[in-house]
């Protein structure tokens, strides 16, 4: 009667309590990694003008933006105009563009530079209380030279 209990039904929950040990601790192995990731990069919008392979055409597609900056990345230009965390703040940014009568782009990207994102997320704050093109321009322009100096180092 022993080794028919023993084998029926300890055998079965030490078996049990051992898989779910170590299934947990799979589990949490993926939580902590995925933690990590979020603590050193952080969602961002980025509006991009364009993607450009060759310096020359870059150069020559210019005349209708006043602010910008131009970030090498895997070999091609991108060409961006603007940046956000908020999401109404993109749609703000790109009416305004498309009032201009310019095309643009929205990439979601992950920046790494906490001062930049710190300074994004104020910028943000202010983008959120402006209405006229003037203001949004203004403030965009401050973003673009925040990135220039924290994430390109110009």
């Amino acid at each position: 009667m022993k080794k028919k209990f023993l084998r029926s039904v300890i055998i079965p929950l030490l078996i049990a309590i051992f898989l779910g040990f170590y299934g947990a601790k799979i589990v949490y192995g993926f939580y902590q990694v995925k933690e990590s990731i979020s603590e050193v990069s952080h969602n961002a919008y980025a509006i991009q003008y364009g993607v450009y392979t060759n310096a020359d055409t870059l150069t020559k597609n210019f005349s209708d933006l006043d602010n910008y900056v131009v970030s090498m990345e895997d070999g091609k230009y991108y060409v961006y105009v603007g940046f956000t965390t908020e999401y109404s703040n993109l749609n703000k940014i790109r009416k305004m563009y498309d009032d201009l009568g310019i095309e643009v782009y929205v990439k979601e990207v992950y920046i790494d530079n906490l001062e930049f994102i710190n300074g994004l997320q104020q910028f943000d704050i202010l983008l959120d209380s402006v209405e006229s093109k003037e203001d949004i321009l203004s403030v965009n322009s401050a973003i673009l030279s925040s990135y220039e100096e924290l994430i390109l180092g110009i």
